[in-house]
């Protein structure tokens, strides 16, 4: 019997061992390590110099980074061939432009979001989740709340509820394909340097993908020597459906803001107005980075853990 209590005191411990658990690191007061395990998994960059809150890098189980290997300072475009072009571009981020009357452009950086304050905490399901405080400016002065939830899970998936809330009047987002939950992938990712687009209909490309809603899409090719992806998923309790801003040069982002924009101007225009005295804006994504192509990164699975971990 003693024998018996002490193998599966053993098994236990060695279970408890190879549990993977997310916790977080401050790496210095402008930046917060994700970690799963042992291993950094993301980065949160929140520095007063940036003009929006953003992870980088973002590692998939090999250790690969999936987002391109540079973060553009400068507002000069560069090249889509040398994945120099698009400086706001920079590693996964929330943003949108036309916004309000004045078409404030936060996605292109005209108009700045300030990161307020970080917190973090390991939840007894051993994933781990990053509170993002935002204030979305117009000028100087505050125009939303941003309250980011971003929760981390040991399989890399990655959940985000995203709250806007009105400060002290109506602010109107316009329907534009420019937004809104975004990632910026791997130069050798790309579809123009041999890379894949993947829904979950089993549209294939930019041709087929872009603009259209579905559960998700898979986003994948070569980093070095290994086969690398990115998954972006909408959720169905979002007030509508989302589409997809997903492009070969590497740009890949999901969206509710521009169902005239996205299907070629057939539908309407249907902009988005949050006001101070009703319920904030709130949406629900998720990314999942994964090693292997659509099917052996087990995307579709990663989908199923989405929507049971959002459940209530």
């Amino acid at each position: 019997m003693k024998q018996f209590l002490l193998l599966a005191t053993v098994i236990a411990s060695v279970s408890a061992q190879s549990i993977q658990e997310v916790t977080f690191r401050d790496k210095d007061s402008e930046h917060v390590e994700v970690l799963i395990g042992e291993n950094v998994f993301a980065v949160m960059n929140h520095g007063k110099n940036w003009n929006k809150p953003f992870l980088f890098p973002v590692s998939a189980p090999d250790g690969t980074n999936i987002l391109r290997d540079i973060i553009p300072t400068e507002k000069e475009q560069g090249s889509s061939k040398e994945g120099t072009d698009h400086f706001h571009h920079k590693g996964v981020w929330v943003s949108v432009d036309s916004v309000n009357d004045e078409k404030l452009n936060f996605w292109h950086e005209k108009a700045k979001i300030v990161s307020n304050k970080i917190e973090y905490a390991t939840n007894q399901d051993h994933s781990g989740r990053l509170t993002i405080h935002n204030t979305w400016m117009q000028d100087d002065k505050p125009l939303l709340k941003e309250t980011t939830m971003a929760t981390f899970y040991p399989s890399r998936l990655v959940t985000y509820h995203i709250e806007l809330a009105a400060i002290d009047k109506d602010v109107t987002v316009y329907d534009t394909k420019e937004g809104f939950f975004a990632v910026r992938i791997a130069h050798t990712m790309r579809e123009m340097q041999g890379g894949h687009i993947v829904n979950a209909e089993g549209l294939k490309g930019e041709k087929e993908c872009w603009g259209k809603p579905s559960p998700w899409i898979d986003y994948y090719g070569q980093v070095g020597d290994s086969t690398c992806g990115i998954a972006l998923m909408d959720h169905p309790s979002n007030f509508r459906q989302s589409r997809y801003h997903v492009r070969s040069y590497g740009l890949f982002s999901i969206s509710p803001f521009g169902p005239h924009a996205y299907s070629n101007k057939t539908e309407p225009a249907s902009p988005v107005t949050i006001s101070p005295d009703k319920e904030p804006l709130k949406l629900t994504y998720a990314m999942f980075v994964h090693n292997g192509d659509t099917e052996t990164g087990k995307v579709a699975d990663a989908y199923q853990q989405f929507l049971k971990v959002t459940e209530n």
